[in-house]
């Protein structure tokens, strides 16, 4: 028998989790916000990476002046380290540029690089949540497919409900399996 420590699996740094919706509107990026407090507040070391790269709003959520965004690491060669800013509530942001047209279509240059940014962030922080765009657009969709988990956020209208099970129904026929909750968000005592 050897008196050998057995190796222990190689920590592989954060939980990488998407936060989508079907439609906009419906508090994906408030709740993405409060998750990264409540996991703050409980000792995580926790980023949110806003990822919906054109119609950004983080910053305007949490009252954040965009200075250095995830635009510029993405397409201007800036250090990541210049674009991470702590955030109310004891988290981490990484902001995005809003209006950016460029980013309809994403090109395989603008994906390695996002997918450099994430194993960059992966190692440091113990959760990392990216807010994603609401939809099923490519962007959306390549986006998703870069999480281990994924969170999608509806409200009980029945719009938000429908695009939350078209969005649950593409995740199903074109990504791996991976854990998938649904969150519907804006319930008033009426639908309890």
């Amino acid at each position: 028998m050897s008196d050998a420590v057995p190796l222990q699996p190689a920590h592989r740094g954060a939980c990488i989790t998407a936060v989508t919706s079907g439609k906009g509107g419906v508090g994906k990026t408030l709740v993405a916000a409060n998750l990264a407090a409540a996991l703050a507040r409980a000792g995580q070391r926790v980023l949110v990476l806003d990822a919906d790269l054109g119609l950004a709003n983080l910053d305007v959520v949490l009252n954040l002046a965009a200075h250095v965004t995830l635009h510029d690491v993405l397409t201007k060669g800036t250090a990541l380290e210049e674009a991470l800013q702590p955030a109310p509530g004891g988290f981490t942001v990484l902001l995005a540029g809003s209006g950016l047209v460029e980013y309809s279509r994403m090109t395989p240059e603008v994906r390695d690089r996002l997918i450099d940014v994430i194993a960059q962030v992966r190692p440091r922080f113990d959760h990392v949540l990216i807010d994603t765009g609401a939809g099923i657009s490519d962007v959306v969709l390549f986006t998703i497919s870069l999480a281990d988990e994924v969170l999608v956020v509806a409200t009980p209208e029945p719009t938000s409900l429908t695009d939350a099970y078209a969005t649950l129904k593409v995740l199903a026929a074109t990504q791996a399996a991976r854990p998938i909750r649904l969150l519907v968000n804006q319930i008033g005592r009426a639908h309890v």
